[in-house]
């Protein structure tokens, strides 16, 4: 009688050399330290996610017991979103807060309402789950297009850490579904984190898990329905110089081959985020709101720590003072400095982000962001009343202008599919 192959209870319904030759090709495209070339890099994470999706579908779902979906909802109700402009540093909080064991933090950003809500109203309610699950297979791989890479291990002939995520995921979407679906946009997000927190703390009785973190840049313009479907959520809203945010963000445009750097958009964003931070920095304290400031973050940050930990309700360990990404250390914070050590912080003072900028860059700045980043305490060098006035209607208008374009895009990418309904 033939012993049966362990490898098949892992696989059952493929050949599980198939996911590990997918996630070696896979691997041989994320290029150390920074992904390069993009296009061959999703054609790969592409074969390997589907790959990983059947396995996982012909296994089925896991199981779970009965107190850990009950100590799993007590969690998804307590979520930490954590938002800024891009560049700010919500990465770095993010990664601070990573390894701390009250806390089941998503390593990639959730970008659920300013991105996959729009895709998934595109697609029928049945192509949710396999589309945003491996979409987050490749997150996990792949973070941010540079290493750490495969967040979850590597998969081997009798196991694949990434079949057992949307093994967890199978599991725990329809629950959340269910449960959350008819009261909360975002329920997409509380699965995939309910199923990432499976995998990594689990929800055994004996854990110390207390709260969920995701961050998404941009998340400013969702605070309000947000709150509304988390009343027991905590915010951490990252604000850094605005010099340095818009150098940065020119830099990382520069860097993934878009020399124009999209001024006006990340203007817009910056607007968006600096003037929510100086309005709610004129209202009382509020247990439910914590402005970090990057620069403090930097100077004092076993203070600054301290201060996320009370926020939190948690203890300020050891292990939040080095960035991780699921307890990996994590690279430098600076998008001017490509050498510093992995997990620990670049210090250094932005001086390669503020010669970078123009003249011209800097009256931008002024123009836009002089009131509430004074607030914040940046204070940004005044413009002639009427020179300022004048570029606010030339930048907003360009807003203007970039909003009615994107409506376009999408109304004719819908067109399509419009169709094909008649």
């Amino acid at each position: 009688m033939d012993r049966p192959d362990p490898r098949r209870r892992a696989y059952p319904g493929c050949d599980p050399l198939d996911i590990v030759h997918l996630e070696a090709q896979f691997d041989r495209q994320l290029q150390r330290p920074r992904v390069t070339d993009l296009g061959a890099v999703r054609q790969a994470a592409a074969a390997w996610s589907d790959a990983v999706w059947s396995a996982a579908e012909s296994a089925g779902p896991a199981l779970l017991a009965a107190g850990e979906i009950e100590h799993a909802f007590a969690i998804a109700r307590r979520p930490v979103f954590v938002f800024g402009a891009h560049r700010s540093g919500t990465t770095l909080v993010r990664d601070l807060l990573d390894h701390h064991p009250a806390l089941s933090v998503l390593p990639a950003e959730g970008t659920m309402l300013t991105n996959f809500a729009w895709h998934l109203k595109r697609l029928p309610a049945e192509a949710w789950l396999p589309f945003l699950g491996c979409e987050w297979l490749r997150r996990l791989a792949n973070p941010i297009n540079q290493s750490p890479y495969w967040l979850l291990g590597r998969s081997s002939a009798e196991n694949s850490p990434y079949v057992g995520f949307m093994r967890a995921l199978l599991a725990w979407w329809p629950l959340v579904e269910t449960r959350l679906g008819p009261r909360t946009t975002s329920w997409p997000l509380v699965a995939i984190a309910l199923a990432y927190a499976h995998c990594t703390a689990g929800f055994g009785t004996a854990h110390a898990l207390q709260r969920w973190v995701e961050k998404t840049p941009a998340n400013e313009r969702f605070l309000g329905r947000l709150t509304a479907e988390f009343p027991e959520a905590k915010l951490l809203h990252v604000v850094r110089h605005p010099c340095a945010v818009y150098a940065s963000s020119r830099q990382a445009a520069r860097n993934a081959g878009h020399p124009s750097g999209d001024a006006r958009r990340i203007l817009r964003q910056m607007h968006l985020s600096y003037r929510e931070a100086a309005r709610r920095s004129d209202r009382p304290a509020s247990d439910a709101y914590l402005l970090v400031r990057y620069e403090d973050l930097l100077d004092d940050t076993a203070g600054s720590v301290r201060r996320m930990a009370s926020f939190l309700g948690i203890e300020p360990l050891p292990v939040m003072m080095r960035p991780t990404a699921n307890g990996i250390p994590t690279p430098s914070n600076s998008s001017f400095d490509s050498n510093n050590a992995a997990g620990k912080l670049n210090r250094q003072p932005a001086e390669g982000a503020l010669n970078a900028l123009t003249r011209r860059d800097r009256e931008r700045l002024s123009a836009i962001l002089a009131d509430p980043a004074g607030k914040l305490g940046y204070p940004l060098v005044p413009l002639p009343a009427l020179r300022r006035r004048l570029l606010q209607a030339w930048i907003r208008a360009g807003w203007m202008v970039d909003r009615i374009r994107a409506r376009r895009v999408r109304f004719l990418s819908a067109l399509p599919r419009r169709r094909g309904l008649h």
